[in-house]
């Protein structure tokens, strides 16, 4: 049940809530304004505390060394493994196609394919002349070691081959 206060003497009328007379229970309360708000647990509040400490900066110091593994090496490179046995094959052969066949298999790792064209640049790097690379490109296809791919009119498709 609630009433009205009728007691001039509070300067606030607020309602009052009487609650019927049993055991030791609370007579009358009046209404509280405002809510509170609710309290956090200790585990709330525990995990606050932590959570919101700020964690000192940061920042990674350049060395040199650190520099020379952020820049990008520049140049051509082998991707290996590359059998022993069959270097040892290339080499055997006369010329230039030990070099040859190491621009082969630079070039099929480089792009991923079975068959490329050799590119003059690379051959230039290399030391490979127009003729030193047909004489090389016969010798390593004689040897197993590439298998060669003609087309009129278009360069020369090169692989390595599967069965050594």
């Amino acid at each position: 049940m609630t009433q009205a206060n009728t007691d001039p003497s509070q300067a606030n009328n607020h309602p009052t809530t009487v609650a019927p007379v049993r055991g030791w229970c609370r007579i009358s309360a009046t209404v509280l304004s405002h809510q509170r708000e609710p309290v956090p647990s200790n585990n709330e509040s525990y995990n606050d505390i932590y959570n919101n400490i700020v964690s000192p900066i940061e920042k990674e110091i350049e060395t040199d060394v650190s520099r020379q593994s952020k820049v990008r090496h520049r140049g051509r490179f082998l991707k290996g493994p590359i059998p022993m046995h069959l270097i040892a094959r290339a080499a055997k052969l006369p010329g230039q196609a030990l070099a040859l066949y190491l621009a082969v298999h630079h070039q099929t790792a480089l792009t991923g394919k079975a068959l490329v064209t050799l590119p003059s640049a690379l051959l230039d790097e290399l030391g490979i002349s127009r003729d030193a690379k047909a004489r090389g490109l016969r010798r390593l296809q004689q040897a197993r070691l590439i298998e060669i791919e003609r087309s009129c009119g278009r360069s020369v498709r090169v692989g390595l081959t599967t069965v050594n």
